[in-house]
């Protein structure tokens, strides 16, 4: 549970940490100016999609209620974040690495679609269930209490014209 509720927490400024990281990491590890340069739209691209996919977990009230991600969204974080903290060292292999943060943030984009989804409908069917069950119990039926004289004031079919001016 403490792992689940750290990646709650984190998942946020994550967005904006790993994304720096790699601008930082590519700077030290001599990438060239170009480089650099078109390293920023990407940079900004993985900074939307991982806002998004916090978002998207964020949305679960089961992820809300316990202040804690699920099981399968921790590992695809821990995937995602490792990822993203090798990119940030510019190696040989960076170009399979940023592949494969694609990746990554496609499975837990889809992932979390497909929870909220899993989510949704689950909570759906318990608020219909209710529902059901509550028609089913019959309604008791009072009979009008008989404790002195009523007054029953019939609407009349006074006309527009009929009627007072009001002031």
């Amino acid at each position: 549970m403490v792992i689940r509720r750290a990646f709650f927490s984190w998942q946020f400024p994550a967005a904006v940490i790993l994304p720096a990281w790699i601008l930082v990491g590519w700077g030290v590890f001599a990438a060239t100016g170009w480089q650099i340069i078109g390293l920023i739209v990407g940079v900004m691209m993985l900074t939307v999609a991982m806002l998004a996919t916090a978002g998207i977990v964020f949305a679960r009230k089961d992820v809300r209620a316990e202040r804690a991600v699920s099981w399968l969204d921790a590992g695809l974080l821990t995937v995602l974040h490792g990822l993203v903290i090798a990119v940030g060292f510019f190696t040989p292999v960076t170009a399979l690495l940023s592949t494969l943060v694609v990746v990554a943030v496609l499975a837990l984009f889809w992932a979390g679609i497909v929870q909220l989804v899993m989510e949704t409908r689950r909570r759906v069917r318990e608020a219909v269930a209710r529902f059901e069950e509550q028609a089913r119990v019959p309604q008791q039926r009072r009979s009008p209490r008989i404790d002195g004289e009523y007054i029953v004031i019939q609407p009349s079919s006074v006309t527009r014209e009929e009627q007072p001016p009001r002031l």
